[in-house]
This record gives structure tokens, C-alpha cells and sequence, in this order.
């Protein structure tokens, strides 16, 4: 069956040319929190600080093979000891999973209310028209 006004897809295209998807939160309707973000970033700093500490301790813990000259091998470190610097970064971590922010780690985005869409021009245009015309009024 064909559509009797001959418009085909028209119909469609106006809600695409009248709104588009939020710049800035990509149509979502939701953003981070930037408590969140640091939050995150500072965990991934610690994180990454820890695995370094470890496999420093890793490296000096494992023996190289007894010295040419006959002398005997330097000794080395306890392997079940961690150091002090591993320990005091494992409190840090804990520390920081403690002082996790209370809010949500999301927000509405303020530029759309978190609907995830704005008006293009030409939707601003027609929201103007039928505020002139009292159709719409404005909230």
C-alpha cells in the first residue's frame, strides 16, 4: 500500500531536522561526575604505583646465580617481606576506597536536562513560531 500524500520518508526526516543529539553528552542524557573522575584517577595512580613498588621488590628478591670468583652470594631480600613503600601504598589504596565521593558517579547533563537531544536552528525557529503564536509557552 503506498503512502497517499507521496511523501515517503518525509514524515521521518523532520524530528532529525528539528533536534539532534546532545553535543555534550553525546545523547546520553547523563555525564560524569567530576568528584568521580578524580576519584577514579587517583585510584589508577595508586594502582599503578603499587604494581611498580611489587615488581621492583619482585626483581631485587629473585637470586642471581653465584658469583664467578667463588665468593659467596650477596644475600637478599626476605621474598615474604614486602617493602615499607609497598605496604604504605596498600594503606593509601584503602585509604582511598574509603573516601569513595557520596553522589552519583553520573549527573543529568545541564545542557539538555538529560533528555540527550537539543534543538537544532531550525527546531529553535519553529519553537520561536509557536511561541509567537501562542501555541507553545515558554516554561
Amino acid at each position: 500500500m503506498s503512502d497517499p500524500s507521496g511523501s515517503g520518508d518525509r514524515p521521518a526526516l523532520l524530528p532529525a531536522a528539528l533536534e539532534a543529539d546532545c553535543a555534550a553528552c553525546g545523547g546520553t542524557g547523563r555525564t560524569p561526575n567530576p568528584r568521580w573522575l578524580a576519584w577514579h584517577r587517583r585510584a589508577a595512580e595508586l594502582v599503578a604505583v603499587a604494581q611498580a613498588a611489587r615488581r621492583a621488590h619482585e626483581l631485587r628478591v629473585v637470586a642471581p646465580g653465584p658469583p664467578s670468583g667463588g665468593a659467596p652470594a650477596p644475600t637478599q631480600p626476605d621474598a615474604s617481606a614486602e617493602p615499607a613503600i609497598v605496604a604504605a601504598v596498600d594503606r593509601a589504596i584503602e585509604d582511598h576506597m574509603r573516601a569513595r565521593p557520596a553522589e552519583p558517579e553520573e549527573d543529568d547533563c545541564a545542557a539538555c536536562a538529560g533528555v540527550g537531544r537539543e534543538l537544532t536552528a531550525a527546531g529553535r525557529q519553529l519553537t520561536e513560531l509557536l511561541v509567537r503564536h501562542g501555541f507553545v509557552r515558554r516554561v
